[in-house]
């Protein structure tokens, strides 16, 4: 595999035939997370993004990933495309499988990622609004599509880079939590329905502009179940409200107000049933950015402690609903 970074990506553009070789390329580092080699590209005043995926992943702990997720990426952003309003997905422009990459459209000049504005203390309702009409139309539009029947049928990357260095990484860590944790590994019943799941749907994916919303960052993507978005989304959100104990009640209502707008669109995955699943997920992703493979960086000590009590209770005594487990959080936030 020929490795492309912003010190060559000029070089490899004109190789790879994508630009003529007296074009003006100026081109940059961007943070691809930790799985990524990612590059903001300006060919001719043209705005592009340039992604590589990387075997070995950027972590203290040993975390490898096979470089084909690529394909599924792409596969995703397609159908995501025929699904989501315009500008939602970045358009794929450019595809080496051989080098496993491509390369997209960039987010418009005033989009900044929603993560940073949240940690910012920026608390947009607004924003969380989009977000939760977007997953919603995600999931129901998805619904029977002949997609989930192709590539995205194939779980071996979520299985890679969610559900064994979150999941199956904390149960030596956590033996009592086996029962709930296995739950989370491998259901005892199928979901209900199958839909597309994104399973990176978190503020660092999503880039705010005054168009809207744009959705990065794919490769995790699969058929399977809505819940797993559901709680990986809530756990970001909760885990901002522990770093801000004093500001947690507006984190609660953004995600309120998210979750009316995903319910709004996507009825037939809002069940109950859907939901006690989610709300599981929320706890296990929280208890993994603390103690798997990937923590986050912003909490300090007395916050790692309480989302590890929220989550632990969550894990051996799970809430039936949002309203229940928001409930427990802020009495964990206050002590």
């Amino acid at each position: 595999m020929r490795k492309v970074d912003a010190a060559n990506v000029a070089e490899y553009l004109v190789d790879a035939g994508f630009a003529g070789a007296t074009a003006r390329i100026e081109a940059k580092p961007l943070s691809g997370g930790v799985s990524n080699e990612v590059c903001a590209v300006d060919v001719n005043g043209r705005r592009l993004v340039v992604k590589q995926a990387r075997g070995q992943l950027r972590t203290v702990v040993h975390w490898t990933s096979r470089l084909e997720r690529i394909r599924r990426e792409t596969a995703a952003m397609r159908l995501l495309d025929d699904l989501l309003p315009a500008g939602a997905v970045p358009e794929i422009l450019f595809e080496d499988p051989a080098n496993f990459l491509f390369v997209m459209t960039r987010a418009p000049d005033d989009a900044e990622v929603w993560k940073s504005r949240l940690l910012a203390g920026r608390i947009e309702n607004d924003v969380a609004r989009r977000a939760g009409a977007l997953l919603g139309a995600m999931h129901e539009r998805s619904i029977g599509r002949p997609e989930l029947e192709g590539e995205l049928v194939d779980q071996s990357v979520f299985d890679e880079l969610r559900v064994d260095p979150y999941y199956r990484f904390l149960l030596p860590r956590y033996p009592d939590l086996k029962a709930s944790l296995n739950e989370l590994i491998a259901p005892t019943e199928p979901p209900t329905p199958v839909t597309f799941v994104h399973a990176d749907f978190s503020p660092k994916n999503m880039l705010a502009h005054e168009r809207g919303l744009t959705l990065v960052d794919f490769e995790t993507a699969h058929a399977g179940d809505p819940a797993f978005d559901h709680g990986f989304f809530a756990s970001h959100l909760f885990l901002k409200a522990i770093r801000a104990p004093e500001r947690r009640a507006a984190f609660f209502e953004l995600f309120q107000t998210f979750w009316k707008a995903y319910r709004d669109a996507a009825p037939t995955c809002a069940t109950a049933s859907t939901i006690r699943r989610a709300v599981l997920h929320a706890a296990g992703c929280a208890l993994a950015r603390i103690d798997g493979k990937s923590p986050v960086d912003y909490l300090d000590d007395v916050g790692r402690d309480r989302a590890r009590r929220w989550a632990v209770a969550m894990l051996s005594d799970p809430a039936s609903d949002w309203r229940e487990a928001i409930a427990r959080l802020d009495r964990v936030i206050a002590l």
